[in-house]
């Protein structure tokens, strides 16, 4: 008995004794440990998301749970490529394109994506709820014959036949959108405010695409000196563009293009530029969502009016003009790519042109690594506006004056390599946004 008394005091006294003891309790004051499950988790698909824009990824990833949403297009078993675009009536239109390991097989056709589109206005959790409802019926055509088809519950509301019935468009397909809009930031040193109002028109059908817009913007703007003295800035402007499309089949367009502008920054008074234009797509304009190759020549006119004498002493002018345009619009599996590439220059001074282009790329090379880039880039040959006199510093510093440049770009790249647990489902909010600066 006294043996057992001893050995008992000399582990109460034991540091390492008492610290296990403590972790025990804590762990057990946190709640039972998990048990093992009886069976075995049957087997889930693997789902992977790709949003080449912004699609309400974790929403869909919490709604889909009863997948398995991985990471990465190598790991799934089924991909679904959402796209969201501009629609005709100035609301969203989302498709999805879903590809398979079976259907990835050269023997089978190529997917054909499904879309709803969102009036203007639609509040987010409206679209994003009609958007799953869309990848619950696509992800349910893709899986019927498999163990997976009855785990899906459909149903499909019914309408009355008045609902049923045809009614004629009094607006004849027109849409009209009056906008009102305004940024600004300050500090105590500075403040930068500027305000737009904008009016589109647009009719869309699958014939015809008419598109009209104005917009009227001015900027305010100021600095305090070092001397304690301030500076300050008005600058306002004005721009015009129309754009009419014919369709021809499935790879040809006609049409036209003309804009037109006032900026006193870029001292036009006024500013008109247009002509006929012609475009050709490589693949058909039905596959828009899922990939685009399209090559477009403009020429025309190109007139200025300047609030001062440019530097080749001219208050006005005027030039032929010509364009030629390259886009690229890539969006599957492996990721997106959007390129616009465009040369452009005046038919009587070939010398005046301009080299541009953008992109925004996000690429999967493999398991694990993507590659994003985002960014445009110009070669300036064509400043014809140019003031001739010397801009002053404060008219740089407030911007309200253009001033000469050969280039211009701006860019981001990121590469990120991911690994580690491929599960991509659960969604946890919290402590998300807890900083402004957080997205």
């Amino acid at each position: 008995m006294t043996r057992a008394t001893t050995s008992t005091a000399v582990e109460n006294r034991n540091p390492r004794i008492r610290f296990c003891t403590l972790i025990a309790f804590f762990a057990a004051s946190l709640g039972p440990a998990p048990q093992l499950a009886s069976s075995k988790e049957p087997s889930r698909p693997k789902l992977f998301l790709s949003c080449p824009q912004q699609c309400f990824e974790p929403y869909l990833r919490q709604e889909l749970s009863f997948f398995d949403v991985v990471r990465d297009p190598h790991l799934a078993d089924v991909t679904l490529v959402i796209v969201r675009q501009p629609s005709a009536g100035g609301g969203e239109r989302f498709s999805v394109t879903p590809t398979t390991r079976r259907s990835a097989s050269s023997t089978l056709p190529v997917p054909i994506p499904r879309a709803i589109v969102a009036a203007p206005g639609t509040a987010a959790h409206a679209a994003r709820e009609r958007l799953l409802r869309l990848v619950l019926g696509v992800l349910y055509t893709e899986l019927i014959g498999t163990e997976y088809e009855d785990a899906f519950q459909l149903s499909l509301p019914t309408r009355g036949g008045a609902a049923l019935s045809t009614l004629a468009d009094p607006w004849n397909y027109w849409v009209v959108t009056p906008e009102l809009s305004g940024e600004g930031d300050g500090g105590s040193g500075y403040f930068s405010v500027e305000g737009t109002a904008a009016l589109t028109l647009r009719r869309i059908t699958s014939l015809d695409k008419v598109r009209l817009r104005g917009a009227y913007v001015r900027r305010w703007s100021g600095f305090r000196l070092e001397d304690g003295s301030r500076i300050s800035g008005d600058v306002s402007g004005w721009d015009t563009r129309t754009v009419y499309a014919r369709s021809l089949a499935e790879h040809w367009a006609l049409g036209a293009v003309a804009t037109g502008r006032s900026s006193e920054y870029e001292n036009l008074q006024g500013h008109v530029h247009g002509g006929p234009l012609a475009e050709y797509n490589l693949f058909p304009y039905s596959q828009n969502a899922s990939r685009q190759l399209r090559l477009a020549y403009q020429a025309g006119v190109w007139a200025n009016w300047y609030f001062e004498e440019n530097e080749a002493q001219r208050l006005r002018e005027a030039r032929p003009y010509h364009a030629l345009s390259l886009i690229v619009d890539v969006n599957q599996p492996w990721g997106s790519i959007q390129w616009v590439g465009q040369a452009n220059s005046f038919l009587d001074a070939p010398e005046r042109y301009r080299l541009s282009s953008g992109a925004v790329l996000s690429l999967r090379l493999f398991e694990g690594l993507a590659v994003n880039f985002e960014g445009k880039a110009a070669l300036v040959r064509d400043l014809i506006n140019l003031r001739r006199r010397p801009i002053t510093d404060e008219e740089l510093l407030l911007w309200t004056a253009e001033q000469p440049t050969n280039y211009t770009f701006e860019g981001k790249l990121a590469i990120t390599y991911t690994f580690g647990s491929v599960h991509n489902t659960i969604v946890n909010p919290r402590f998300g946004r807890v900083d402004l600066d957080e997205e």
